[in-house]
């Protein structure tokens, strides 16, 4: 953070803050991973938050046992998920300086709704005291 020697100087740097999660979150929004299963009968996308957004399943994957379909089914599931998460976890660690799956996401979302209150309350004040046009 550089040295800031006013608060207009603050407020400006908050903006940026923010300017820069706002990008962030749509790049995030935009992703997507894909898996298939080990024995391939089984193909899963996965988007924001690991939320399943596709499966897909062979129909020779019906002639498998149940416990063999599930098995399919979750590989492909949370293969998708990790691959996600570590495409969020390239996007969002430059900025957050900590890698998003060593945090929940709720924690994540709490700090970037945070700093963009603190922003719009540094531009208040800052717009009272006339630092900013």
């Amino acid at each position: 953070m550089g040295d800031i020697n006013s608060l207009g100087e603050l407020v400006e740097y908050a903006q940026r803050q923010v300017e820069r999660l706002t990008e962030m979150q749509a790049h995030l929004a935009e992703q997507y991973a894909e898996a298939r299963s080990p024995r391939g009968h089984v193909r899963a996308r996965t988007g924001p938050g690991g939320a399943l957004q596709e499966l897909h399943i062979a129909p020779d994957a019906l002639r498998l046992a149940a416990d063999e379909l599930a098995a399919e089914v979750t590989a492909a599931v949370t293969t998708a998920q990790r691959e996600y998460a570590a495409r969020a976890d390239e996007i969002m660690a430059p900025l957050l300086r900590q890698r998003p799956s060593e945090q929940s996401m709720a924690s994540v979302e709490a700090g970037m709704s945070r700093l963009e209150a603190i922003a719009d309350d540094l531009e208040r004040i800052a717009e009272r005291r006339g630092l900013v046009g």
